[in-house]
């Protein structure tokens, strides 16, 4: 699992230096090793960590304070997270909408209004402070799986301490990780018919390299092609969600990491099974979302998810956006984080569970997301039999002139849109949506499309479903 890469020198050009500034020669070696591999995936994106010096001394003090500011914590936002948002407050539009000049937040923190999808979708601007360094900024845009994917504005510092994050958790189940620049790190595997993929080193990891996969056949040059990869470079450990796991034991790739870390938190326990038994290393759960960044990671004992950055503080609140009563299911909110370009405020994320502020027999002071009900992982199958991921649906639905839709698949394989269009805006032909979803279904599937103007209407709050699959990640 620790193979070391080798070979002669490789020559770093201006280009590689300026997204990967800190790049070592031996990581140099590591990079071509991923790039140049005869069965190397086609890659179509050249990324890298950006971190200049600074970056990393302050990505390594956020490491440290993951363990030194640790501690019990309860339901009102601590003293760190009201000195934050007085800071913020005269510096973020958002944040003087919400928040008056002179107003108490200790006393009145219940009464600031919160935050939700809709400030990131259409007014992220509002949420850049005045004086914000816009020369290093990066956007990612979110999967996709509700739907509606966001651009989200980022800063390669902040995107960093993933990297910490991810080794926190994963030494709180017993691992420990110690990357070099001659070895890779980890592979992030996605399962979808078209996604960003590119190998890199990370600065964070010594150097180590990483690698953004996606396991779709056509992306490699043989069947046998992602098995061999896999074997050959071996990854430490791999992250990914559960459709691209499952996706992962279908295609046969016999890999062995230390770890597979999920990104979604509705793995059923049967996959998760079937996972650790075939890749003979741990399964852990992860709770994190492209705007916020990692919130929680899975209890050692299996008593929840304990909060994992130290810089955030969660609410679970009802519907009005006041918090529950203590241990009550209420939707997580979060305040704080590290992205300069996207703070948050009482950010609504859609997400429901209860939150828990009692002692863990685990060790880990922080406080406990209890039953957390994020969006489950939902898997599509072309007639061919092949995985569909909602994140190829969600790039065919969003050329189409709709506010919202559901898309559901049966056992059979059919499948129904019932989609709300755009008041004003001519509706496609039924034919035209068909197609464009036959082309990630096969051609003999059966679609069925159908227009409803009240979509969303009906149901509480206006929210729908957007995808629902009979089929399960194990069929």
């Amino acid at each position: 699992m620790k193979k070391k890469t080798s070979g002669r020198a490789v020559r770093v050009d201006a280009a590689l230096r300026a997204r990967s500034p800190l790049i070592t020669a031996a990581g140099a070696r590591t990079l071509h090793a991923l790039c140049e591999h005869p069965h190397a995936p086609r890659w179509n994106h050249a990324a890298g960590d950006r971190l200049q010096r600074a970056d990393l001394d302050a990505v390594r003090k956020f490491a440290d304070d993951l363990e030194a500011r640790r501690g019990p914590r309860g339901p009102a936002p601590a003293p760190a997270i009201l000195r934050w948002t007085a800071s913020l407050a005269p510096r973020v539009p958002t944040f003087r909408d919400r928040i008056p000049a002179g107003f108490d937040l200790e006393a009145g923190w219940d009464a600031i209004p919160t935050m939700s999808r809709e400030d990131v979708a259409t007014r992220a601007g509002r949420l850049v402070p005045d004086d914000a360094d816009l020369s290093r900024m990066i956007v990612y845009r979110t999967a996709g799986t509700t739907g509606h994917a966001l651009l989200v504005p980022h800063d390669p510092r902040a995107a960093a301490c993933y990297s910490p994050m991810l080794e926190f958790a994963l030494r709180r189940h017993g691992l420990r990780p110690r990357f070099t620049d001659r070895m890779v790190a980890c592979f992030l595997v996605g399962a979808q018919a078209r996604t960003v993929t590119y190998p890199t080193v990370l600065s964070a990891w010594n150097g180590a390299g990483f690698a953004k996969l996606n396991l779709t056949a056509a992306d490699w040059k043989a069947a046998g092609s992602p098995d061999r990869y896999f074997a050959d470079l071996a990854p430490w450990f791999l992250t990914g969600d559960p459709v691209s796991f499952a996706e992962m034991l279908r295609t046969g790739i016999r890999h062995s990491p230390a770890a597979l870390v999920t990104t979604a938190v509705a793995m059923s326990a049967s996959l998760k099974k079937r996972l650790a038994k075939s890749c003979r290393c741990p399964v852990i759960d992860w709770y994190s979302l492209t705007e916020t960044g990692p919130l929680g990671y899975a209890c050692p004992r299996g008593r929840g998810y304990h909060v994992l950055p130290h810089d955030v503080h969660l609410e679970a609140l009802d519907a009005a956006g006041r918090p529950v009563a203590p241990g009550a299911r209420g939707e997580i909110a979060v305040t704080g984080g590290r992205n300069p370009f996207l703070p948050l405020l009482r950010y609504r994320t859609g997400d429901w569970g209860r939150l828990d502020f009692g002692r863990c027999p685990c060790g880990d002071p922080m406080p406990r997301l209890l039953d957390l009900e994020g969006r489950a992982p939902v898997v599509f199958r072309a007639t061919g039999g092949s995985a569909v991921n909602p994140v190829d649906l969600s790039r065919v639905l969003r050329e189409f002139p709709f506010v919202q839709h559901e898309f559901v698949q049966r056992r059979d394989l059919s499948c129904e849109l019932t989609a709300r269009p755009i008041p004003g805006v001519p509706r496609p032909m039924p034919a035209e949506v068909r197609a464009a979803l036959r082309a990630l279904l096969g051609p003999r599937a059966a679609v069925a499309v159908k227009f409803d103007a009240k979509l969303g209407s009906r149901a509480e709050g206006g929210k729908v479903e957007p995808y629902r699959s009979e089929l399960l990640l194990e069929d």
